[in-house]
This record gives structure tokens, C-alpha cells and sequence, in this order.
């Protein structure tokens, strides 16, 4: 008798989304096997950054789905922008690209939920894709320093799934100011990271310290909500950083558990970090959208660290709060 045939973590189905000016676009829907349409609650697209395609990403969407289980009603959606491949490379109409994904989605399965992960493309700064070790691409966005070169380098961390125009236009303001910004959508890089074996700190270290050779200078960290948490442990482990502003949720960057071996918790417990990253200087920020629990948080994270360090407030994370922030690490945090 042959044992039972194991059910894959996930199906995939290729296909073409027309848009609305007649162009197909080269479709993945990678989702949990054995669920039909009606079942199906929520689509989650990776927007590649041009001139990127959605081979950047599929091992994302094979990661999320297969980490959700069979039960999952949620499936993740990769697709190639116009411009790319065969395409004009002159057409930049995305709008029209996502225009037709959602017009698609819900033409087959009504008016579910669809979330887009990232934008596709930016005015400023340049698509990088670094290949760390097999498999393992870290994709990020170089906005070069303007002006007289310094050696000034940010590493900015965006929002978990979320590398924005804002964060964009925020990165060339900094540039703009005489630093050389190397941003990154965190998860794209931890979702490949992790599609082997889930991740340790050192594996974060290591990892860092491939992308080193490739920054004009030491880096300050910058890490916005929920990348806090990477950007601490990142900071804390690699002593060519000079220094670090957190903004907001920092222990919940580690809670996916196809991601980190989290199963003990002191292994990323985040105020272990703060304590190793002294005596270089650390920037704790609530920002407005900072809720209680964040404000608790940061507020340990303050007593668990040593000198020199601040607890900032602010309405709003700019680029003229920046500055002054890494002015401050700069001189050393006096």
C-alpha cells in the first residue's frame, strides 16, 4: 500500500491580466491548495520596483502562503509591470497596471480584500539587487548623496511591506543633505533570507556584513515601525554602525515564526540589543502614530539602555527631525 500523497504548502496558477489600454500582464496567484474562488477573502500583490520583475518576488509569495497553512483564505499575487521584459520600456503607465489588477479581482471573485505591497517605481534613487548568498537577494533603493561627497551613509529601514513614496521622498531629502541612503523593504529581504532556514541573530549579522563593502561609509540605522526591532538587532551586532534611531514597535519585528527562531524568547528580546549598542548613540522616537503600548515600550527600552541615548516625541518623522537627530549621533551624542 502507498502512503498518502503529502498536499503541497501551495498551488500557483500563471496567467494574463488584461488592462484597460490592451496589455497583458504576466501573472503568478500563488495560493492555498484545495481552495476554490468563493472561498477566498483576501489577495496580497508584491509590486515589483521597475525595472524589477515578479521573479524578485515569488519566493515571497510562496513564503507567506505556505507559512498561513491549508486553511489560509488568503493568496498572494506576483505580476510583471509593462515596460518590462518584451514590453515598452518607455510605458510607464502603472497606474493602468494596478488599475487592472483590482478590476480583475473583482470580476472573479468579488469585492474581496486586496492589499498592495509596495509602489512601482520612484522619482528618485535607484533599484539595486544584491545577492548575499545563494537565493538570497537583498533588494534595495540607492539614492545617492548630492553635492561634495562625505561618506555619510544612512541604512534606512522601511515599514514591514511598505517601502513608499513617502519613504522615498523622505530618503532623497536626506540624500538632498549630503548623506548617501540605502533603503530597504525589510521583509522582501527576511522572506528570502528565511526560505531555507529561519533566521538567528548571527544569520542577520552575517547577512549585514555582506552589505557592508558595498556602502561609500560606517552607516547610521534608521528604522521605521516594526523594522525597528531589525534595525536594533542590526545596530547592536555590528560595531562599523555608528549609531541608531528607532521609531516605534520594535519587539514585534521578530513575531513571525516562519521568519526567526523565536521560540525563546530572550533570543530577539530587543532591550538585550539596546544594551549592546552602547556607548554608541541611540535615538528612541514616538511619533504620532505611536500608541500606548509603543510609548511603554520605547520607555523600557530607554532603561535598559546605557549613554548616550534620547527619547524623542514628535507629531511627525521628517526629514528636519531627522537631521537633527543624526547631527546629534554624529557628535557623538553631546
Amino acid at each position: 500500500m502507498q502512503p498518502p500523497t503529502e498536499q503541497p504548502a501551495y498551488v500557483e496558477e500563471a496567467f494574463g491580466i488584461l488592462t484597460d489600454d490592451q496589455l497583458y500582464l504576466d501573472c503568478i496567484l500563488v495560493r492555498p491548495p484545495s481552495l476554490p474562488d468563493e472561498a477566498l477573502r483576501a489577495i496580497r500583490v508584491w509590486v515589483p520596483k521597475t525595472p524589477l520583475t515578479k521573479v524578485s518576488l515569488i519566493g515571497c509569495a510562496r513564503q507567506e502562503v505556505a507559512a498561513a497553512g491549508s486553511q489560509s483564505a488568503i493568496a498572494h499575487l506576483v505580476f510583471d509591470l509593462r515596460g518590462t521584459g518584451e514590453s515598452d520600456y518607455k510605458d510607464a503607465n502603472y497606474e493602468m497596471d494596478l488599475q487592472g489588477i483590482r478590476a480583475w479581482a473583482l470580476e472573479r471573485f468579488g469585492p474581496i480584500s486586496i492589499g498592495f505591497y509596495g509602489t512601482p517605481d520612484m522619482e528618485y534613487g535607484r533599484v539595486h539587487l544584491l545577492p548575499l548568498r545563494p537565493a538570497v537577494p537583498l533588494e534595495h533603493y540607492v539614492f545617492p548623496a548630492v553635492g561634495r561627497p562625505t561618506g555619510r551613509t544612512i541604512v534606512y529601514l522601511a515599514t514591514y511591506g511598505n517601502f513608499v513614496n513617502d519613504d522615498a521622498a523622505l530618503c532623497r531629502e536626506l540624500a538632498q543633505a549630503g548623506y548617501h541612503v540605502y533603503a530597504l523593504d525589510p521583509l522582501r529581504y527576511l522572506l528570502h533570507a528565511s526560505a531555507i532556514e529561519r533566521l538567528s541573530p548571527p544569520d542577520l549579522w552575517q547577512d549585514f556584513r555582506l552589505f557592508l563593502p558595498t556602502l561609500p561609509g560606517p552607516p547610521i540605522v534608521i528604522s521605521q515601525p516594526i523594522a525597528a526591532g531589525l534595525g536594533l538587532v542590526w545596530a547592536a551586532g555590528m560595531p562599523e554602525v555608528r549609531g541608531a534611531i528607532v521609531i516605534g514597535r520594535a519587539q514585534m519585528a521578530f513575531r513571525p515564526a516562519h521568519i526567526f527562531k523565536n521560540e525563546n524568547p530572550h533570543t530577539f528580546f530587543v532591550s538585550r540589543y539596546a544594551q549592546r549598542l552602547s556607548p554608541r548613540p541611540l535615538v528612541l522616537v514616538m511619533d504620532g502614530r505611536s500608541r500606548r503600548e509603543d510609548a511603554d515600550e520605547l520607555a523600557t527600552l530607554y532603561q535598559m539602555s546605557g549613554p548616550p541615548r534620547r527619547l524623542e516625541r514628535t507629531p511627525r518623522v521628517d526629514a528636519e527631525f531627522l537631521l537633527r537627530m543624526l547631527t546629534w549621533i554624529e557628535n557623538g551624542g553631546s
